[in-house]
């Protein structure tokens, strides 16, 4: 009996190691304000044709394509906090969440403590923020920059590595800056998002090489409009770019130029770092996401219709209809899911916590709000989500930048999603306790049979029906309607730097 008993238990940590042996690598490609008709496999019809997006077309049709997947927020911190934390912005104020900062004082477990914790080697490598301390918050290795306000400068003077700010020199953009002369000799200068990539290739080839899987989160700071002064006192100028490219002779304005360039530059890095797996040979273990923090922005002169940024879908960064929360998003993990899936599955970045938790064999916080989407990846019967859900102050029209300050003065407002159903109340009645309310003004779509969101279904038989439901829920849930980084509504500093 006592051999017996030795025997299970030594099979039992056998199938443990190898079951950890094989835990995936997990890479994460975060782009800053992609629109979701943006990469060629995703809709969009313009009369300037389609930006070149050759490797992530390429990446897509080596995995899977989320038609309906949702980054966390309609603006970068909030959105970013939803992924690092599984919470969506309806339960930030319960868990102390500011949706701008998250202090290692505040104790908030991330996704990369997750890991960390569970034996990944992790590292971060371009915009950081919500963390204010990476390194203590669950990276081992970090460089980037830490104030996402001084991510709209291109070209800065410093960034930050490991636990110091601005400790590290970019001894080239010391020189004076413009769009002429960086264009003009791009070998001078320091462009950001080469100086992230080179960091965060270096520490993969390094890692790679070891025995314990790792996480590497790659975040990008474009196309997210940008200047080459010294942000932020410089004004945003477009997408600042080394070149470009392919577009340089196309009779449009600088800007979209630009934009389009920018993207392309951003489709090389990322063909480049799947290269290196495929090098290092790790890369049919390696899970592979790419995403945008929120949907397609129209600021620095850039106009997001020029390019129908958004594939047709109303709305924009700092909207809550589709095109400001939808995401392009794609994951290639070639042990696991079968090339060329197309997924109209809905999930957000909030679930990115417990399915890479999973995924790592790792604990979680309880309560968290996102689900794991491991059998959704692996092609399997996948349980929908309850609901999705999403603050914002007003419904951020449909091409305006913003509401008025008369219309944002009736507070922030929140949509869910429901199976096909969606409400939107653009401003709570609630104005002070800011919870949602039966009395609150909804409108009801149904994104199956009009995706484009063109009709509330107001004389709809079931409509108020629809929306009593919704409220309802949503009620039961005690949810916030709170808005983050939504402007002179909250009248802080914090608010402005999106």
């Amino acid at each position: 009996m006592f051999k017996v008993a030795v025997l299970t238990a030594l099979l039992v940590v056998a199938a443990g190691a190898a079951n950890a042996a094989h835990r995936p690598n997990v890479v994460w490609i975060m782009a800053d304000d992609l629109g979701w008709g943006e990469p060629g496999l995703y809709p969009s019809t313009s009369p300037h044709g389609r930006i070149a997006t050759p490797n992530l077309d390429k990446f897509g049709n080596e995995g899977v394509v989320f038609k309906q997947a949702y980054a966390g927020y309609t603006v970068c911190a909030p959105s970013r906090t939803t992924l690092f934390t599984g919470r969506h912005s309806g339960k930030f104020v319960e868990h102390g969440l500011s949706g701008t900062t998250i202090t290692p004082s505040q104790n908030v477990t991330t996704v990369a403590q997750v890991l960390k914790r569970a034996g990944y080697v992790t590292g971060a490598f371009g915009k950081i923020a919500p963390l204010t301390s990476p390194l203590q918050q669950g990276f081992d290795a970090f460089t980037g920059q830490v104030d996402q306000g001084l991510c709209h400068n291109m070209y800065p003077k410093q960034i930050d590595s490991g636990l110091q700010q601005s400790n590290v020199k970019l001894a080239g953009n010391d020189a004076p800056k413009s769009r002429e002369l960086c264009m003009k000799n791009p070998e001078l200068y320091n462009y950001t998002i080469d100086v992230f990539h080179e960091f965060g290739m270096a520490w993969l080839e390094k890692v790679a090489k070891g025995t314990d899987p790792f996480f590497l989160y790659m975040s990008y700071t474009v196309p997210h409009a940008g200047g080459w002064g010294d942000a932020p006192k410089e004004p945003e100028q477009g997408a600042p770019v080394p070149t470009d490219l392919q577009y340089a002779n196309k009779s449009w304005p600088d800007v979209e130029k630009d934009h389009a360039a920018v993207i392309t530059y951003l489709d090389q890095m990322v063909g480049d770092l799947l290269q290196r797996l495929k090098s290092l040979g790790v890369d049919n273990n390696t899970l592979v996401f790419f995403a945008s923090d929120n949907g397609a922005h129209l600021e620095g002169g850039h106009s997001h219709l020029f390019f129908d940024s958004t594939g047709g879908l109303p709305g924009h960064k700092r909207s809550m209809f589709e095109g400001g929360m939808r995401s392009p998003t794609m994951v290639r993990w070639p042990a696991v899911i079968q090339p060329g899936r197309t997924s109209n599955f809905s999930w957000a970045f909030w679930d990115v916590l417990p399915t890479l938790a999973e995924l790592a064999g790792a604990d979680v916080p309880s309560g968290l709000d996102g689900i794991s989407i491991v059998p959704e990846l692996r092609g399997e019967a996948q349980p929908e989500h309850e609901y999705l859900f999403f603050t914002w102050i007003g419904d951020g029209g449909r091409m305006a930048l913003e509401e008025t300050d008369e219309t944002r003065q009736h507070g922030p407002g929140y949509t869910v999603r429901m199976g096909k159903w969606k409400g939107m109340v653009p401003h709570c009645s609630d104005t002070k306790g800011l919870k949602p309310n039966m009395n609150d003004d909804m409108r009801v779509f149904d994104l199956d049979k009009d995706p484009f969101e063109t009709t509330d279904l107001a004389g709809h038989p079931n409509r108020d029906g629809l929306a009593a439901h919704l409220k309802s829920f949503v009620i039961s849930k005690n949810l916030t309607c709170m808005c983050y980084q939504c402007g002179k509504w909250l009248n802080t500093e914090d608010a402005l730097v999106v």
